[in-house]
């Protein structure tokens, strides 16, 4: 198998891994950034973000799970103390040795077999490009022409010293051990987790429920915390006014009784504009990389999205909004004109426990339309058009009191964790046969 087809086959099975949705969207728009061997890259963060639309906090939390995940090496590109540098990416297998070596590793095998009399087979001769830079590195002052390397990032110009690499490759080979595997602490964790949300944990058992969790298989233990709250949910809709202890739900593996359409499966739920169902789907839909086809740009705009600075950046979030997710304009569109909802499917469903109503116009509201503005997700549009009351994704129990606080920053940080806390639980339902991302926990 050549080297392209290999990284080819790194992407397709980190695409099919247990990975969250949102991790591999972020390896997914690393990738963009390696060549087609999966060598060394170092694009910044500003750069995933532009490219990912999602946040700082959740490019660097993604980048920590695909990392520990094992599906990526993370080590620092140039010298402490440098303005410009970055981080050097290299696509990993978390079950196999590196597939696609960096590109400093391939420089050090050739001179090596150089030194042993071997044949060098020898990089490509890298490209001479003119290159304007300010001197002195200051913006706005005289320009210097240099003949640079048309990769300024190459190794060949910032050669990476022995000793950190191997000590790199020797420490993701330690934490790489145990890769594939679910520690028992975590088990433990993700059963906590569950049990709190369960109706009677004030009264209920620990070790009776830790007892029965243990005595399931993996995948049953997935199956019972991915359908509890649809159980206990399908329970009230049959008028059951008292629900098992937990430990009995887990013993007599009773998720297993649920009716189909309970579990979600194979049908779909009619969702009404601005309730909770219409938000899960919307969410959903938005969390997803922006699919929507973008027209061509005028000339005066194509200059203007190649640029830097805030007006650049200011227009791609707009065409992104516009453009990105057109079942999600059409979707608000039909609320606003013609009262129309949408349908959503059943294994969404249980999503609708995630959301709680915010009042339009209110600081709460002026903070999710922040958050939407800074990831260039579409917005409801003017408040005038809008219901009085919208559900969005529900804030912790400890930001809640935020809101009377009614201070804009503390109020974008606590929708922020909303939205992360909807993400990883989006993650779960909808991933209920692999594992849960650890990020969540």
């Amino acid at each position: 198998m050549n080297d392209g087809r290999r990284a080819w086959s790194w992407r397709q099975a980190f695409s099919k891994s247990d990975l969250a949705p949102t991790t591999k969207h972020v390896l997914h728009t690393l990738a963009l950034f390696m060549n087609e061997m999966g060598e060394s890259c170092y694009p910044s963060i500003d750069q995933l973000i532009e490219h990912s639309s999602l946040s700082k906090n959740a490019i660097m939390k993604h980048l920590e799970v695909a990392r520990d995940a094992g599906w990526v090496s993370i080590s620092q590109h140039g010298f402490k103390g440098q303005r410009w540098k970055r981080k050097d990416y290299v696509a990993r297998w978390p079950e196999r040795k590196l597939d696609a070596p960096s590109l400093t590793e391939r420089i050090v095998n050739t001179a090596e077999s150089e030194e042993e009399g071997g044949a060098c087979g020898g990089l490509p001769p890298l490209k001479k490009v003119v290159h304007e830079v300010d001197e002195g590195g200051a913006r706005g002052g005289p320009n210097v022409v240099h003949e640079v390397d048309q990769d300024k990032n190459n190794p060949l110009n910032n050669p990476i010293p022995i000793h950190m690499r191997e000590s790199a490759r020797e420490s993701e080979n330690v934490k790489n051990d145990n890769k594939g595997k679910v520690s028992h602490e975590t088990w433990v964790r993700r059963l906590k987790k569950v049990h709190a949300s369960w109706s009677t944990f004030a009264s209920d058992s620990a070790d009776s429920a830790e007892k029965a969790w243990f005595d399931l298989t993996e995948d049953e233990r997935l199956q019972a915390s991915s359908k509890a709250s649809a159980y206990e949910r399908h329970c009230k809709q049959i008028g059951r006014t008292k629900m098992c202890a937990f430990a009995v739900y887990l013993k007599e593996k009773r998720w297993e009784k649920l009716p189909s359409k309970a579990t979600g499966s194979g049908t779909a739920e009619p969702a009404k504009p601005f309730g909770k169902l219409w938000g899960v789907y919307r969410f959903a839909d938005l969390l997803q990389p922006h699919y929507g086809n973008f027209p061509k740009p005028s000339a005066f705009l194509a200059g203007l999205l190649k640029g830097d600075g805030e007006a650049a950046e200011r227009e791609k979030r707009q065409r992104r909004a516009q453009y990105g997710w057109p079942r999600v304009n059409a979707m608000q569109h039909r609320a606003q004109t013609s009262s129309k909802g949408v349908t959503v499917a059943n294994e969404l469903v249980p999503l609708a426990d995630e959301f709680s109503q915010v009042k339009v116009g209110s600081e709460l509201w002026k903070a999710w339309e922040k958050l939407h503005e800074e990831r260039g997700w579409p917005w409801f549009g003017v408040d005038r058009d809008l219901p009085e009351w919208v559900y969005m994704p529900k804030l912790d129990g400890t930001d809640v009191g935020l809101i009377d606080d009614n201070k804009p920053e503390a109020l974008l940080g606590a929708v922020k964790r909303a939205l992360e806390n909807f993400e990883a639980v989006h993650g779960q339902i909808i991933n209920t046969t692999t594992a849960t991302q650890e990020a969540a926990e």
